[in-house]
């Protein structure tokens, strides 16, 4: 069975290297929507799907921004940060497709916050 954290782990020190975000890490803690350290990104672990010997990884990455900005500026970090994020993916070592975005995240009330989902293809899932 493939150890997924090392991916995890790259796909962390890849939007770290970014210089967009205050705060990176693994899983959304509770409390999120409470930050103040942003903007942040948080990888999120949606599905693994097995191939038989391959695995498919299906991530999502949550990001967001204090409400307390003018919002047209808001938006217009929010949507570079989205998309400058979103194109970074394909430095990573993997086959990467980019299923969508979503631009309104409602679980973190107090931010502006939106999702990135994309999944890593052809893990090889060697016992």
């Amino acid at each position: 069975m493939i150890d997924i954290v090392p991916v995890l782990h790259n796909v962390k020190e890849l939007i770290q290297t970014l210089n967009i975000y205050k705060s990176v890490k693994l899983g959304l803690e509770k409390g999120a929507d409470k930050a103040i350290n942003t903007p942040f990104a948080r990888i999120i672990v949606d599905e693994i799907e097995h191939r038989g010997a391959l695995i498919d990884l299906h991530l999502s990455i949550v990001i967001a921004f204090n409400t307390k900005n003018d919002y047209e500026k808001l938006y217009e970090e929010f949507f570079a940060a989205e998309y400058t994020t979103k194109m970074s993916l394909f430095k990573l070592p993997y086959k990467i497709e980019l299923i969508t975005s979503i631009t309104d995240e409602d679980r973190l009330v107090n931010l502006k916050a939106g999702i990135i989902k994309f999944k890593i293809i052809g893990l090889c899932n060697a016992n």
